[in-house]
């Protein structure tokens, strides 16, 4: 019984210790090119839960629950959505902080 109230007077301090931050967090932001290096995201990347950031069409996760975009830009789905023209997938590191939105929304640091 004494463990009980112990536990039960630790609590409020549990409670209020701060969570460990999960930003800034390393991510990828992707697109599809082609041969002349133009870039394409528009459209499959908000429809998914993600924002453009420029120069050019580069996707990243606004979302928590986005995909991971390698997985949307790669050769195979970029020549699938947009022709063999735009067949080269391409990504690379993108620092993720929290967004406006909470802890579930991202934005580029």
């Amino acid at each position: 019984m004494k463990a009980f109230f112990v536990a039960l007077l630790a609590l409020p301090t549990t409670l209020a210790a701060p969570l460990a931050s999960e930003f800034p967090m390393q991510s990828l932001e992707c697109t599809c090119m082609n041969a002349a290096g133009e870039t394409r995201a528009s459209g499959i990347c908000q429809y998914l839960g993600g924002l453009l950031n420029s120069p050019g069409e580069w996707c990243f996760r606004a979302v928590s629950w986005a995909p991971a975009m390698d997985t949307v830009f790669n050769n195979e789905k970029c020549a699938e959505m947009w022709g063999s023209e735009w067949k080269k997938g391409f990504c690379k590191p993108v620092t993720l902080c929290q967004g406006l939105g909470g802890p579930d929304y991202y934005t580029p640091c």
